[in-house]
């Protein structure tokens, strides 16, 4: 609008000489050494009305210190007298001072209305949306906000509330209001009120800002606020009105604000929310739901208490991470899915569990190629994928696709690519969502991890970040957490009701398996002077161990407690027996395994390509003086 005013003959429209706001110059000066950038404006002015250079306008920017506000304007006035015969073109002018500061200051408007009685107002209002989305992406709008509001979010408000209030004490024969949304979309209308309200005629210039200089610019030291992207436009552009609204959220504004805009002529609950509230709901409902399984976490147990809060913690993590940061199935990276803080579903502490995210519709010619290479003495690495719902898909083990050299290559598609062997090929069925790759160890400290990595071949879009992609990975990370609960309740609930201190086959198809493995799974319950023996065959299989898990399905805590036994480290006796003694104290026994101080809880056998049936173990309970 100032540019536009600045087309007029008769009218003076410099940038912001930010004098308004005070009483003197002196005063003027203190503010505008913290707020620096503001000063141009006035230099810019006095370069066009007296034709000077930016050093002399600074020189005389200075002379004027010791004057009042009021001092200064008379000299402004002076010069655009047609009868001071100064001031060149802008002789004869009246003078436009262009002043957002105002809307910050009750009391200066007060005071510029007693020293300008017969001066004429002009309001210029613009959506709260806009208006909010422009602050929000300004660069250094925390500075620039100081002084008028605390934040972008408040600033539409105290402003046209402020104004709002100031000009229902001005005669309207002195003020107008107009609409920027009008004046960039059909200036002719709201510029020829302004000149109505001034008593001019209307030029049609004024509707074409981006004709002439019209002080839009200026040198170092001179250089005027204004909107910065000013000077990258060369004709006005209708849909700056709305263009802010793409990503204003009604919601995030005040009721004050609602009410304020509605009588101004913006309806925000007309407003469609932005992508971006799809985001915040998703993460409400995530982090909703985390609060509303922490209230649910009804334990007796202290210890199964504080356990079930860390477990969420935990889950709630594992979801964010696998489904919200390793979720791009186009660049798929293979990430450990559990560790020694984060464990679910009965992990294994002799296993690692290395996830990436694939995705595969149905008949595609979509594929993903793994590679790698198993050390010498890997006891096993299994690979797996997982449908939706965690339904168990295509499976392959070492002995398939390992070379004699150890190395290896893996596809996942639909259908077996050409020269690709059976062994070496997963198929897929269209609603695979990951692929697991398990790696067992009997000595962590003298075997070597597996070699591993995933690509999908071909022109892959870029990872880009969205507003609707962003709201699906929460609520995929929200469904996990629930999942992870509700399962875990589940096997709770039926291993307590059938297996008390005895063992039965589980197949726990619900909980993620490794299809490879057979599991005999106890709920045991020990009292505080009890102790457990395990005795039985050792059973013929790759790899058989013990572990022992508390109520959340998490292994007890193996870094610092003997918690679980592998066949490597159980002594057998003659004919393949074995003792295991499970307690709260370690008795000696050459196969103990601790409670940690847990009364209940779950023990697995768990046993991998095993052959033939697996030899179920006699369980007795004594008390420690037995």
């Amino acid at each position: 609008m100032r540019v536009m005013l600045a087309g007029h003959p008769r009218l003076f429209s410099p940038p912001e000489m930010v004098i308004a706001p005070f009483a003197t110059m002196s005063e003027r000066r203190k503010k505008l050494d913290e707020r620096y950038w503001e000063k141009g404006g006035l230099r810019r002015t006095l370069m066009d009305l007296y034709a000077l250079d930016v050093d002399e306008a600074k020189a005389l920017e200075a002379d004027w210190e010791s004057l009042t506000v009021p001092e200064v304007y008379q000299i402004l006035f002076d010069a655009l007298s047609p009868r001071s015969g100064g001031g060149g073109d802008a002789a004869g002018r009246l003078l436009v001072d262009k002043c957002p500061h105002l809307s910050a200051d009750p009391g200066a408007l007060t005071r510029l209305a007693r020293w300008f009685p017969e001066a004429r107002w002009i309001w210029i209002v613009r959506h709260p949306g806009s208006v909010t989305r422009s602050i929000e992406n300004m660069p250094m709008a925390e500075v620039i906000l100081q002084g008028y509001a605390p934040d972008a979010r408040s600033i539409w408000w105290y402003a046209n509330r402020n104004i709002q209030t100031f000009l229902a004490g001005i005669p309207a024969d002195r003020q107008v209001r107009v609409a920027y949304e009008d004046l960039v979309q059909s200036p002719e209308a709201p510029l020829r009120t302004i000149t109505d309200l001034l008593g001019l005629d209307y030029v049609d210039a004024m509707a074409l800002p981006y004709e002439g200089d019209r002080m839009r610019e200026g040198p170092p030291g001179a250089r005027a606020v204004g909107d910065p992207n000013l000077a990258g436009r060369g004709k006005l552009d209708p849909e700056l009105a709305t263009r802010w609204l793409a990503g204003f959220d009604p919601a995030s504004v005040s009721p004050e604000t609602h009410v304020l805009a509605r009588a101004l002529g913006y309806d925000l609950s007309a407003l469609t929310p932005p992508p971006i509230v799809a985001v915040s709901e998703a993460m409400a409902g995530f982090f909703g739901r985390a609060i509303e399984i922490e209230r649910s976490l009804v334990v007796a147990d202290d210890l199964d208490a504080l356990e079930g809060r860390r477990f969420l913690s935990r889950m709630v993590a594992q979801s964010l991470d696998l489904f919200v940061e390793a979720s791009d199935s186009d660049h798929p990276a293979f990430e450990h899915a559990e560790s020694p803080t984060r464990k679910m579903f009965a992990d294994n502490p002799d296993a690692d569990y290395f996830r990436a995210p694939i995705r595969l519709a149905a008949g595609s010619a979509d594929r993903y190629r793994i590679t790698g290479k198993l050390a010498p003495g890997t006891v096993y690495v299994g690979m797996l994928l997982y449908g939706k719902g965690g339904r168990t898909a295509a499976r392959l083990a070492d002995r398939h696709f390992a070379r004699p050299d150890g190395s290896f290559e893996v596809w996942i598609s639909a259908t077996r690519p050409e020269g690709v062997p059976e062994g070496s090929w997963l198929k897929a069925e269209g609603d695979e969502t990951a692929v697991f790759v398990r790696q067992y160890y009997t000595d962590r400290g003298a075997q070597s991890p597996v070699e591993l990595r995933i690509e999908r071949p071909g022109d892959l879009r870029p990872d880009t970040l969205d507003a609707p992609g962003l709201a699906r990975r929460y609520q995929l990370a929200r469904r996990n957490l629930d999942a992870v609960f509700a399962r875990t309740a589940q096997a709770r609930e039926m291993v307590q009701s059938i297996a008390l201190n005895r063992f039965v086959p589980i197949g726990g198809e619900a909980l993620f398996p490794t299809p490879d493995n057979s599991y005999l799974v106890m709920w045991y319950r020990l009292g505080a002077d009890q102790r457990m023996f395990i005795r039985g065959s050792a059973p013929v299989a790759r790899y058989w161990s013990f572990v022992l898990y508390n109520r959340w399905m998490e292994s007890l805590e193996y870094r610092h407690h003997r918690v679980h036994r592998n066949h490597a480290q159980i002594a057998v006796g003659s004919g393949s027996r074995y003792e295991m003694c499970v307690g709260h104290a370690d008795p000696g026994h050459p196969n103990f395994i601790e409670t940690t101080g847990h009364l209940a809880g779950y023990v697995v056998l768990r046993c991998l390509l095993p052959e033939g049936d697996i030899p179920v173990p006699a369980v007795e309970v004594r008390y420690d003086w037995e």
